[in-house]
């Protein structure tokens, strides 16, 4: 489990993860030179009107949901006479758009997304040294899933950003606990007592 700032280790985690795999691939360091050029900020941050300042790979934040499986989870035993509030479970979604520059933006900008979508794929599942921060201290795991979202959305979404739509996906990451604080005391059972009372008669018999 984490305090409130998984969030920000699990930005840390996505751009540790994909630099160590975009580092390597001449074709992409030809676009990205540097991990400083993976993005986390909103992307009318990055945009000028409707060109990019530079060569980015933004992952923006856009959404934090309630993980809805983990939801009412029971008290955790934390000594013998305390409870705990189960951790808060989120799901996190982030908007994953390449933003590129120059003549053959398109075609930089699809090479990017591809390899970034690759990457996903092929680590899926976030565990041990590739986490970050408090996440690897808590040996906690990370599950990263494309989340489909429909055009007209996508739009609203880019339209909300004041800026002209730029080719984008989605991407869900999931489940990001962060600990509770709160504790209950909870009184160990010291004797049981049963009592037992006779009943009325019913017409008349015996009781």
């Amino acid at each position: 489990m984490s305090s409130y700032r998984a969030i920000r280790d699990v930005d840390r985690t996505l751009s540790e993860l994909l630099w160590a795999n975009l580092r390597s691939d001449t074709e992409i360091t030809g676009i990205l030179a540097n991990q400083n050029q993976i993005s986390f900020a909103a992307p009318f941050q990055l945009i000028e009107n409707a060109e990019p300042d530079g060569n980015f790979l933004n992952l923006f934040l856009y959404r934090i949901a309630e993980n809805g499986d983990l939801k009412n989870q029971p008290l955790e035993r934390h000594e013998p006479n305390r409870l705990r509030i189960p951790p808060l479970a989120l799901n996190l979604f982030y908007l994953l758009t390449p933003l590129t520059q120059n003549r053959d933006s398109w075609e930089n900008a699809h090479r990017l997304l591809g390899k970034v979508m690759h990457v996903f794929y092929e680590h899926s599942i976030v565990r041990g040294q590739e986490l970050q921060g408090e996440l690897r201290t808590h040996a906690e795991e990370l599950r990263i899933v494309l989340n489909p979202i429909s055009l007209e959305d996508i739009t609203k979404l880019w339209s909300a950003l004041a800026r002209p739509y730029h080719l984008s996906i989605s991407y869900e990451v999931k489940v990001v606990f962060i600990d509770s604080e709160r504790e209950l005391t909870s009184e160990p059972v010291r004797r049981k007592r049963l009592e037992f009372t006779s009943k009325p008669a019913i017409n008349g018999g015996e009781p």
